[in-house]
């Protein structure tokens, strides 16, 4: 049987963490394509007549907006994978503790291979286990 992947869990933290990650990607090349241009440019003028100057300048813009927005949505799509072995954890966190919260028996929280926050799955494991004993100590 083969898994469903959900790469969207928590929707909020993943489209707040793929713009925090975007956003400073985009100030910055549009940063480096500035001083790029100031100091190639007066280069290019003296060297490059007028006629082939717009040439070039169309020619520069048409790649800019050929190839930015694939780009873009590879850069996003590399953040949307990557969040989801945070939000994924996160999700499973929540609804484990929830469930136990509510006084239900839940298992060892396992995360995958790739997941971030094992460390923290752990020590709620530790703590999930020994409230158990605890209770296996009351009952006795």
């Amino acid at each position: 049987m083969k898994k469903r992947i959900h790469y969207i869990m928590k929707k909020k933290l993943q489209l707040r963490m793929t713009f925090r990650f975007i956003m400073p990607t985009i100030i910055f090349s549009i940063f480096i394509a500035f001083e790029l241009y100031i100091t190639a440019w007066p280069v290019f003028k003296s060297f490059i007549s007028e006629n082939e100057m717009s040439l070039v300048g169309s020619q520069v813009l048409f790649r800019l907006l050929c190839f930015s927005p694939p780009i873009i949505f590879v850069l996003g799509a590399f953040i949307l994978i990557f969040s989801n072995r945070i939000a994924g954890p996160l999700y499973r966190l929540e609804k484990t503790l929830d469930k136990f919260l509510q006084g239900e028996d839940v298992d060892v929280i396992r995360l995958r291979e790739n997941d971030e926050l094992k460390e923290l799955a752990s020590k709620i494991n530790d703590v999930i286990l020994y409230v158990k004993e605890l209770k296996g100590q009351k009952d006795l």
